[in-house]
């Protein structure tokens, strides 16, 4: 008789193919909760900074002028978001994905602790602006370097076949993250009457990110590190240069190019996120409870239905076509997007964060490969996070001020915002047209064959 398989030393391939999808579910589900929280942290003060810390920490102040202190404080984190990119990228390239990873989101953790337990303004005085704006900052510094981390975790662990469709996990967690910042504001501000949110309630959801940071934690410490990253510890090359250095030499036209395609998606992300919500109850008279609930139900919409058919559909037709659907579709929405919310109508209202939250998600839910696989192994985590970050102080943290002051250039109406949009999603298109596709390149390739051919002729 014919020997029986089961005698057979090596293990049978539906035994294999089981470990490896547990394993990717493990290394999706550390990539998404960690930027989830993280990101969760982020949108929270934007939309605090919208709503009640304009009375809480700048008193003084009449109420224009202290909206645009707040969100000055907002902008302020993204400053040291290049800053922390360089830095935890150092760490991500040098000493392992998960490392950068775990250390970045403690240091997110506790600085989103410090803001709920902060005295405000009736209490301390100008010192409370001052500790608000430095919490704000060291915000920044973790999560500019939480997003190119967590990509290549995903990215490199993943089939080659599939790396747009992990790589779409990491993205998903900043859906998820405004997603349940926004419904954790709505419930308090729907709950809670003016006073006691303004006395306590806002620093509830400050205090709750220390549970979801234990939790976080707990799920990124029991995550292998990368094969491509032990792969480079086993031939010596994690040690050869400063990635920063290394980047900047190599490859300065990717980070150049990937500054200006990241440019409409880090807009688009804080035009709706924050200054949506000023702009709606400052000039058209709408509830923020109305405007928190069209965020909330336009980003569950999208997150549960377009995210993740979004990031598979770049590992089918390539990232480049899917992103430049996006910066296309930014450009030709930005004018139907603000007649529809400048009704001050729910639905339509809905209908304009859901148009302008599309050409974001092609966008976004892409980049998780795509920035991932532009860049050589050895300094991934630097050159993506110096591109990303650098875009968001450009394009990310100055959009809602920025936008404001075009409001009042236009007189109250919304057309130079419009404008704006479309400007920034030519540069963004222009700069995607000039990448070459990145979809058949391997995650370990070698960075004498890759950084040559990085930017299309």
């Amino acid at each position: 008789m014919g020997s029986n398989s089961s005698t057979d030393d090596t293990p049978p391939r539906s035994t294999e193919d089981a470990a490896r999808r547990k394993r990717m579910s493990r290394v999706a589900i550390a990539s998404s909760v960690g930027t989830t929280i993280e990101w969760y942290d982020f949108f929270l003060y934007g939309t605090m900074a919208a709503l009640v810390f304009s009375e809480l920490f700048f008193t003084k102040l009449d109420s224009a002028t202290g909206t645009i202190a707040s969100l000055a404080t907002f902008a302020a984190g993204f400053l040291a978001r290049p800053i922390g990119g360089i830095a935890f990228g150092y760490f991500g390239d040098r000493m392992g994905r998960k490392a950068s990873l775990i250390a970045s989101l403690s240091l997110m953790g506790v600085s989103t602790f410090l803001i709920g337990i902060m005295p405000t303004y009736t209490s301390i005085g100008v010192l409370a602006p001052v500790l608000l704006s430095v919490l704000r900052l060291l915000q920044g510094f973790a999560l500019g370097g939480e997003w190119a981390g967590a990509a290549a975790l995903a990215t490199e662990h993943a089939d080659d076949r599939r790396r747009g469709f992990y790589g779409g996990w990491v993205q998903i967690g900043s859906s998820a993250g405004s997603v349940l910042a926004t419904a954790t504001v709505l419930l308090l501000t729907t709950v809670l009457d003016q006073e006691s949110f303004l006395a306590w309630g806002w620093r509830v959801p400050f205090l709750f990110s220390a549970v979801l940071v234990v939790v976080g934690m707990f799920i990124r410490l029991k995550v292998e590190e990368t094969p491509v990253f032990q792969q480079m510890q086993r031939e010596g090359r994690t040690n050869r240069r400063i990635p920063l250095a290394a980047v900047l030499q190599r490859q300065w036209r990717t980070v150049l190019l990937v500054i200006g395609m990241h440019l409409a998606n880090t807009t688009i992300a804080y035009l709706t996120g924050v200054f949506l919500l000023a702009y709606g109850t400052t000039h058209i008279g709408m509830e923020s409870s109305t405007i928190l609930l069209a965020k909330f139900t336009s980003g569950l919409l999208l997150m549960s239905l377009v995210s993740m058919p979004a990031a598979a559909l770049g590992d089918r037709i390539g990232r480049r076509p899917v992103y430049l659907a996006g910066t296309i579709g930014l450009i030709v929405t930005a004018f139907p997007a603000f007649w529809l919310f400048d009704t001050g109508s729910f639905p339509l209202a809905l209908l304009a964060i859901l148009l302008l939250g599309l050409a974001n998600v092609l966008m976004y839910q892409t980049q998780g490969a795509f920035f991932t696989e532009i860049f050589d192994p050895e300094v991934r985590c630097t050159g993506a996070a110096l591109g990303v970050q650098v875009a968001t102080v450009i394009g990310g943290g100055t959009a809602p001020i920025i936008a404001t002051w075009l409001i009042g250039f236009g007189d109250g109406r919304s057309w130079p915002v419009a404008v704006y949009l479309i400007f920034i999603g030519l540069v963004s298109t222009v700069c995607t047209l000039l990448v070459k596709e990145s979809r058949p390149v391997p995650t370990a390739q070698r960075p004498e064959t890759l950084a040559k051919d990085t930017v299309a002729p």
